[in-house]
């Protein structure tokens, strides 16, 4: 949604879910480690490649900061904001052992991963509560199924583009395919994700659990910054280079494409800044 609100690309649509799967690559081959230090070679190598690179560029914004100073630090939205949960994950886990959808002894994520990643996806819950996104999470759906069934598109540009994996990519897509496919409503993405990243069962009780979770930490911010979260997404991918983005200027010398054209040079405010 915020790749589609940027405006960077005019004639893909991405808020119906057309080249969803290729939008969420990273995700899909957990492929973050190299995306942080070489997607950004992939300006003008065609649509699906610059539709990783602005998954990336999103994920840069909420794990570093509006503003891009390197890799070295997280200071972005999801870490400033995750104070709201971390001293209750012994609770969540606890809890899902109680109910019966996790598995007592398995290991848990560190307290600081697992509380950036609940108030990263929060953005993803109040999308879902604020749009209406049947067009896409049923593209999305099918397209998973697709790639599941034939992942040669995704070999293809893990090739071409040399993409390093950080999970096995015999198993990581399918892993991810079967979460997207399971899924009834459209924040099922994004919850059944969770579920299978925190190892917890995927029944609806334990689904309406954590979108609980999730709900409450956008409604502790609001909806005001959730906005302001959105915008900062929206605006770092319509213009990388005015946020420090290290998007070479060759990399536009010798291509007849507009892709992020280079905007005004105001101040810009970090999301939830000025609160």
């Amino acid at each position: 949604m915020s790749a589609h609100e940027s405006g960077a690309f005019p004639d893909v649509a991405l808020d119906e879910g057309e080249l969803g799967m290729a939008a969420i690559l990273p995700d899909l081959l957990s492929c973050h480690d190299w995306g942080y230090t070489h997607a950004w070679s992939l300006v003008g190598a065609g649509t699906q490649a610059e539709l990783v690179l602005a998954h990336m560029l999103g994920d840069a914004v909420v794990h570093y900061g509006l503003h891009w100073q390197g890799h070295e630090r997280k200071r972005g939205w999801a870490y400033l904001r995750m104070g709201l949960v971390t001293r209750r994950c012994d609770e969540f886990y606890e809890q899902a052992e109680q109910s019966g959808w996790r598995e007592p002894g398995l290991l848990r994520d560190s307290r600081r991963g697992w509380a950036h990643t609940l108030t990263e996806y929060a953005i993803d819950q109040w999308l879902c509560d604020r749009r209406d996104l049947t067009t896409l999470f049923e593209r999305v759906r099918a397209a998973a199924l697709d790639t599941a069934a034939d992942l040669s598109w995704v070999h293809d540009l893990v090739t071409e583009h040399v993409i390093t994996p950080s999970k096995p990519i015999e198993t990581q897509p399918y892993r991810y395919c079967g979460a997207l496919s399971r899924s009834t409503r459209p924040d099922e993405f994004h919850l059944r994700g969770l579920a299978v990243k925190f190892h917890l069962a995927e029944t609806p009780e334990s689904l309406d659990w954590i979108r609980g979770w999730l709900r409450d930490i956008w409604r502790a911010v609001g909806e005001d910054e959730m906005s302001d979260v959105l915008r900062g997404l929206s605006d770092a991918t319509a213009d990388p280079v005015r946020f420090g983005y290290p998007l070479e200027i060759a990399h536009f010398a010798d291509r007849p494409h507009d892709r992020w054209p280079r905007m005004g040079r105001s101040a810009v405010t970090a999301p939830g800044a000025a609160r």
